[in-house]
């Protein structure tokens, strides 16, 4: 029998409880333990477990394997990208909404101070009332629903995610890479996907990010230069398919065909 965890709630609960205050902070500390303990006695009543990421697969034993999301592979985008810059994500998941946050409030004027006719795009699932507040403000949008996402993505040129917490595997900077975007992020973002780190200009406090996302924007050829060795990764080693072949490997003990 096969546990697929997808990722570690525990350390999901651990990164909450990194990101709260006072007995928030506590209650997720203690609620990480306590999922912990239930982690490791599903790992060893099943005879495979499998993760998305490579860096929780200790945390359920030997018997463990990451194998990645995929996505699927649209046909290359060839409209106009009519925003300079996007975020997406469910935006009332406590990671997302904090890197929404971050890029409203400390990425995003920083760009609009060398650029001031940027636009922004900020888009996903549950965006909260002060979220869309934003839109019309500073040249940003805001689209809550997303209800064509590969159009959508397709209008951005550079896809901006500061995420500092959460687990598992970010599927929307594998939606950016197969959408052609170039990518600004932190490490946290692109935890798990090497081939589209290695593309990525990466960062970690605010000034940086708007500063590689302000060089993107003056270089347009090599946005698009990025933008489509990204999605070069995305069809050749992140594709559904080959995401499929892997999964069904690994539910069957065989070597990955990767």
């Amino acid at each position: 029998m096969v546990f697929d965890a997808v990722d570690s709630l525990a350390a999901n609960l651990e990164a909450r409880a990194a990101a709260s205050r006072g007995p928030a902070r506590w209650l997720w500390r203690w609620e990480a333990a306590r999922t912990r303990l239930l982690e490791s006695d599903a790992a060893r009543r099943y005879d495979r477990t499998l993760v998305v990421a490579e860096a929780e697969r200790a945390a359920f034993g030997e018997r463990a394997a990451a194998i990645f999301h995929g996505v699927e592979l649209d046909p290359p985008a060839t409209g106009d990208r009519d925003f300079d810059v996007g975020f997406w994500g469910r935006l009332a998941y406590f990671a997302n909404r904090d890197a929404a946050r971050l890029v409203r409030e400390e990425i995003w004027p920083r760009i609009r101070a060398h650029r001031p006719e940027a636009t922004l795009l900020v888009a996903g699932a549950d965006a909260p009332a002060a979220v869309r507040g934003w839109h019309g403000r500073d040249g940003i949008t805001v689209v809550s629903p997303m209800e064509d996402r590969a159009a959508l993505l397709r209008r951005v040129k550079v896809a901006l995610f500061p995420l500092r917490f959460g687990t598992g595997q970010s599927n929307k900077v594998l939606e950016a890479a197969e959408a052609s975007c170039a990518l600004v992020a932190t490490p946290e973002a692109v935890r798990g996907l090497d081939a589209i780190a290695a593309g990525t200009a990466l960062a970690t406090k605010p000034e940086e990010l708007a500063a590689r996302v302000i060089e993107l924007l003056d270089n347009p050829t090599a946005a698009r230069a990025a933008g489509s060795a990204l999605r070069a990764a995305v069809e050749r080693e992140y594709s559904r398919a080959a995401a499929c072949e892997r999964l069904a490997a690994a539910a069957l003990g065989e070597p990955d065909p990767g």
